[in-house]
């Protein structure tokens, strides 16, 4: 039974989290600020079960749906844990945290910034003019690819055929998520632009992109630990010597840009990508330890 469990831990906990979410949304139904929001969510949904249903049944007639379902199913996974974020807003995670009379830490982590680095280290870059203009742009281009760097990552993987560490990247990937929702719930922070007077509003929240993401999508409580820091240098320490050079020069940089841009918007703490480091080799040993070792790289 253990040997089940480790072996197909990515499945159970992406089975339990549809399994609550489905629960929720009956108890608590998904509230959405702008139709626009609710409208792109049923395409998604919609979208999502068509293509499923389809090559369920073109599947007991056709090799080349059995593998596509096939890689659906390997995929999906982490696609689930991606997108799942969304669901902490619109099923009102919130009242969880209300519940169980946890309140917001932000000034707490305000004060741990000034006493480690002297100043919330956002203010640096207001020091030095670099919160508007191109370098914001590049900093919010840097933040947007965030979600994008857990699915190619095990993509690449996939398509290289190489399972072992497949599955160890998207094992590693899986539990950072799903861990770091439950951190969301019970470490309450919503970044140093809830505190009312500290910065203006960023080039990030002018854009008409995010702001209906923003709106519609975005939990008020997810900077502790930053999943933005973390994830892509998880991915970088869990492929270190596994990829070609300019595809490690690739995510490095990927990763030193996500990181710089969750201070230079002024969207998270230092402590909170202090939190996301130390966060890369926790989940990382708790990937190699929970995946049966014939399955480790």
């Amino acid at each position: 039974m253990l040997d089940f469990a480790r072996s197909y831990l990515d499945e159970l906990l992406t089975g339990l989290f549809l399994l609550l979410a489905a629960v929720f949304t009956i108890v608590h139904p998904p509230l959405f600020a702008t139709h626009g929001g609710l409208l792109l969510a049923r395409i998604v949904l919609w979208s999502a079960a068509i293509l499923v249903c389809v090559l369920l049944a073109a599947s007991r007639y056709s090799l080349r749906a059995r593998s596509a379902l096939h890689f659906v199913f390997e995929f999906g996974p982490i696609v689930v844990a991606v997108v799942g974020y969304v669901s902490l807003r619109l099923l009102g995670a919130s009242a969880i945290t209300a519940r169980l009379g946890i309140p917001s830490f932000d000034r707490e982590m305000m004060a741990a910034d000034v006493a480690i680095f002297g100043k919330t280290p956002y203010l640096w870059f207001m020091r030095w003019g670099l919160d508007s203009g191109l370098f914001a742009r590049v900093m919010s281009g840097f933040y947007a690819l965030y979600p994008f760097t857990p699915l190619l990552a095990v993509g690449w993987y996939l398509w290289q055929g190489d399972r072992k560490q497949f599955r160890l990247v998207r094992r590693a990937l899986i539990v950072s998520l799903y861990s770091g929702y439950v951190c969301y719930l019970l470490i309450p922070v919503s970044g140093p632009l809830s505190l009312a007077g500290t910065t203006a509003s960023t080039f990030l929240e002018s854009t008409r992109v995010y702001s209906f993401l923003e709106s519609n999508f975005r939990y008020v409580y997810d900077c502790f630990p930053s999943l933005h820091t973390a994830n892509p240098w998880l991915i970088v320490w869990l492929s270190r010597g596994k990829v070609p050079g300019w595809l490690m020069a690739a995510a490095v940089s990927a990763g030193c840009g996500i990181t710089l841009s969750t201070i230079a918007l002024q969207l998270h703490y230092g402590i909170d990508v202090l939190a996301g480091l130390a966060w890369v080799f926790l989940i990382a040993a708790v990937a190699k330890a929970t995946l049966p070792s014939e399955q480790l790289a």
